[in-house]
């Protein structure tokens, strides 16, 4: 299983378009129905700060990134300026306690 976490912190005026941007990936990624993959995105406290979580049997990276939506998505963030840049972590399950939840 691959797990990546991806996180970033947005400016306050531009919370609102990325979470657009990101309905719209999520929505994207939903009628691709891709078996294995989940993408959940996150919003911390902070009200600005976005933590991507990406679960996949196999490497998803092909899929997403070639989605319209994702270009957009990517594309837009980066052109904001973010306070703090997106960042990548690999990581791996140690143990778990039952389902996730959505």
């Amino acid at each position: 299983m691959k797990i990546i976490r991806h996180r970033y912190t947005v400016k306050p005026d531009y919370v609102a378009q990325n979470r657009q941007n990101l309905d719209e990936l999520i929505a994207a990624l939903t009628a691709a129905s891709v078996p294995g993959l989940s993408y959940r995105v996150f919003l911390e406290e902070d009200g600005q700060t976005f933590l991507h979580l990406v679960t996949s049997q196999d490497d998803p990276s092909a899929v997403i990134t070639g989605l319209p939506s994702f270009k957009t998505f990517q594309s837009e963030l980066l052109a904001s300026d973010p306070v703090v840049k997106p960042d990548q972590v690999g990581m791996s399950l140690v143990a778990t306690s039952g389902d996730s939840y959505g």
